[in-house]
């Protein structure tokens, strides 16, 4: 027992120094990023180095651009360049993926996406906003007591809030947050945290609401479970788990296992993206998004829970109609029901057809809008529309020695590259906002904004910013009463605020 604690300790301690450097790499790879350098050598002398523009070349931000602002009308400009306005063709100097990582970086500051480090700053508006088709404003509902991942409204007005680190609780109808639910599945201090950072493993999810709760009072969670040594391991591991409860006064009982991994399976790897998002569908099923809890050649395949969407029965049973058999003892490919997922951060269900519905992070890029589809690959990490983070395609498919046509995957609905770090999403549902009804409203995190998309015969046909410059929004949600429930992350703490019409009374 003594040498088990004295290797945790030493692997505790390795932990918070690779965190460390990571932290280091993250911070250092916004002020290096190939487009970005590339953009001062040579664009800034002509366009300046805040894209104002110069007594050499126009400015690329504040107007219209006379040949397109999209990424490949960007990439069209930028590669072919105008010689006869003095812009050289700089595709004949650069390579592709720099060409494309330049309109990239002047389609990010033409949205007025910032640097990630500056996605937490936050700005609540004041007085009316004016979308297309309704005036809004924004209250503010309820401040929290640390960094929240979801929310999940209760029928008579009440929100269940899952904070990363600290548990449930509930807000009640005066914006009140009550003390932690207590009972519920262990929370497990960061194993480091920085500014704006947490190193975690073993921490509170995606929270969600049975469509029955009215007759049956459960309330399903998704969470990080974590073992060490009662699992066998020296080193701590951990892997999303969903579970169902009720809280009956200040307590969480009637805890069931709803879905769960062979141990053998848990990893190493860090909580920060293992997405656990959950959506019900008509039937009678729950889905849950597996993110990045492992390297990427788990993706595809089908024995490992990583990059996935599952789907069981509310109680947890096993569908019969599933798409894939499990090939391995502690497979999770019986519970799969699609795959080939980056970090599928949002999840939900068409209110008329009860599709299930995806939002996914790419990488530089490649943010999608996906239709979730039975036995459906989604590509990654062969596939993507966006660039690695260094600036170079992404080749991660191609170095796993993946064999994956593009025919035999799916495509986003909605490609969003340059990427706003699209996070969750709800359809709009309700009396308070009609000319909305079944349009998709989409939370973004480093963009800061809030999206309205609407989608007819699985196109886009429709796109609006509703709000820019707001906060990180990490979780989206339609109350009973027809406002949109945002939820918002700054610093260590959390803000919920909701979208009401202009004319409602306070």
């Amino acid at each position: 027992m003594r040498r088990s604690l004295i290797v945790g300790v030493c692997v505790a301690l390795l932990m918070v120094f690779v965190a460390g450097c990571l932290s280091w790499y993250m911070a250092r790879r916004e002020t290096h990023e190939p487009s970005l350098l590339a953009f001062a050598e040579q664009c800034a002398v002509c366009h300046g180095n805040a894209l104002q523009g110069g007594e050499l070349g126009p400015p690329l931000i504040g107007v219209e651009l006379r040949n397109g602002d999209s990424t490949p009308a960007l990439i069209r400009s930028i590669g072919r360049g105008y010689p006869e306005r003095g812009m050289p063709s700089f595709g004949q100097t650069l390579p592709p993926e720099l060409v494309k990582g330049l309109a990239l970086y002047v389609s990010e500051q033409r949205q007025g996406f910032g640097r990630t480090s500056q996605s937490w700053e936050s700005l609540i508006p004041d007085g009316p906003q004016q979308a297309r088709d309704h005036a809004f404003r924004v209250e503010v509902v309820a401040e929290l007591g640390s960094r929240p991942y979801s929310i999940a409204p209760l029928p008579d007005g009440r929100i269940v809030v899952s904070e990363i680190v600290r548990g449930l609780s509930v807000v009640d109808t005066q914006g009140n947050q009550g003390p932690l639910i207590s009972g519920t599945p262990r929370v497990w201090d960061p194993i480091l945290s920085t500014e704006n950072s947490y190193l975690m493993m073993g921490v509170v999810l995606d929270v969600a609401v049975h469509p029955g709760f009215d007759e049956n009072g459960w309330i399903y969670l998704s969470h990080t479970h974590r073992c060490q040594l009662d699992c066998g391991f020296v080193i701590p591991k951990s892997m999303v788990r969903v579970v169902r409860g009720r809280i009956r006064e200040g307590r969480w009982v009637d805890q069931e296992i709803i879905w769960s991994v062979d141990p053998d399976l848990y990893t190493v790897v860090p909580d920060t993206v293992s997405a656990g998002r959950l959506a019900f569908d008509h039937e009678g099923h729950v889905y849950v998004s597996i993110g990045g809890k492992a390297s990427y050649d788990w993706v595809q395949w089908l024995d490992k829970p990583t990059g996935k969407i599952h789907r069981v029965r509310d109680d947890g049973g096993l569908p019969t109609d599933n798409p894939f058999e499990p090939k391995e003892e502690t497979s999770t490919a019986h519970t799969v029901w699609s795959y080939g997922h980056r970090t599928p951060q949002g999840l939900a269900t068409h209110p008329v057809t009860g599709e299930i519905w995806g939002t996914e992070m790419g990488p530089r890029g490649g943010d999608e809008v996906n239709l979730i589809v039975r036995g459906g690959n989604y590509g990654w990490p062969m596939f993507t529309h966006g660039l690695d983070y260094n600036g170079e395609p992404v080749t991660i498919g191609q170095d796993l020695g993946l064999e994956l046509k593009l025919e035999d995957t799916i495509e986003p609905v909605v490609d969003f590259t340059p990427a706003p770090a699209i996070s969750s999403f709800e359809f709009y549902r309700g009396r308070a906002f009609p000319a909305w009804e079944n349009d998709l409203i989409v939370g973004s995190l480093r963009a800061r904004t809030l999206y309205r998309l609407r989608i007819e015969g699985g196109q886009l046909v429709d796109e609006e910013k509703l709000l820019t410059g707001l906060a990180r929004i990490r979780d989206v949600e339609i109350g009973a009463d027809g406002f949109v429930y945002l939820l918002l992350e700054h610093g260590e703490l959390g803000t919920i605020v909701r979208l009401v019409p202009s004319d409602a009374k306070g």
